[in-house]
């Protein structure tokens, strides 16, 4: 067998710089690009991470034929089990996804419901009948508060507890304002005011009320006044503005007008 050598000689390179472009090095660029998609990467994988780690609400609805509506949950399980031809008004359903309370009519009764379900076992915790018509339930951690309407055009919160709906306590008033931020529930009229109420929200507990006639009464001690509250606004951290509208009997042109600040 016969060997062949070949030898190669290097030409010596021969730098062009006419019309040459210059071109990023090669290995910064594609270290460049890796840790972009290194970080498109992280941020996808945190997206994931947060919208599974993200505590989704259950949803419910009213489903069913029309002569027997239920409520479900959104994997079908059937909440409510009521005869045929039930009315159910609403529900709600308290902010940890444990409790519902229906609102609901039998077929042919004068009177409404209510009903508290637990959801985690399924079971009917309590039922009795609230009275007037529903304005809402306000979920804390030692009551159910459910508000509904008075015969006198005013309000009421009913302070329930959650093992048989008892009525621990209750406040009536025309007008509120509430602010559970701060745990404060106001109570005031806007056609003859005396006073302004401030209860704890939360328990129903009576914290102060303040007089909104002392001053009017000492400047206009001599003519009858009307007082109502026209408005209610929060101006800080548990700190209110009432503002007051006064009419003077003979000076159905002259309303007089009161600010008070009012901190709790």
């Amino acid at each position: 067998m016969t060997t062949v050598q070949l030898n190669f000689r290097a030409r010596p390179m021969v730098a062009c710089t006419e019309g040459a472009q210059e071109f990023p090095p090669l290995k910064k660029q594609h270290r460049n690009e890796e840790s972009e998609m290194k970080n498109l990467f992280l941020t996808i994988l945190l997206a994931f991470a947060f919208s599974a780690c993200e505590k989704r609400e259950p949803k419910y609805r009213i489903d069913g034929k029309s002569y027997c509506q239920q409520i479900f949950d959104e994997r079908d399980n059937q909440i409510t089990h009521f005869k045929n031809w039930e009315l159910i008004e609403n529900f709600y359903v308290s902010p940890d996804n444990k409790k519902m309370l229906v609102y609901h009519r039998p077929d042919k009764s004068p009177a409404f419901l209510i009903t508290l379900y637990d959801l985690q076992s399924g079971k009917v915790v309590a039922e009795c009948e609230p009275g007037w018509a529903c304005f809402g339930v306000r979920w804390t951690k030692d009551y159910l508060i459910y508000t509904w309407a008075t015969t006198g055009g005013g309000e009421r919160f009913d302070y329930m507890d959650y093992k048989n709906l008892n009525l621990e306590k209750e406040i009536n008033g025309p007008c509120f304002y509430e602010d559970p931020e701060d745990d404060i529930l106001i109570g005031y009229a806007e056609n003859v005011a005396l006073s302004v109420d401030f209860y704890e929200y939360s328990t129903g507990k009576e914290i102060k009320s303040v007089s909104v006639t002392e001053d009017f009464e000492r400047e206009n001690d001599h003519v009858h006044i009307t007082r109502s509250v026209s408005d209610v606004t929060k101006v800080g951290k548990r700190k209110y503005k009432i503002e007051v509208c006064c009419f003077v009997d003979g000076k159905e042109d002259e309303d007089l007008f009161k600010t008070f600040i009012v901190e709790v």
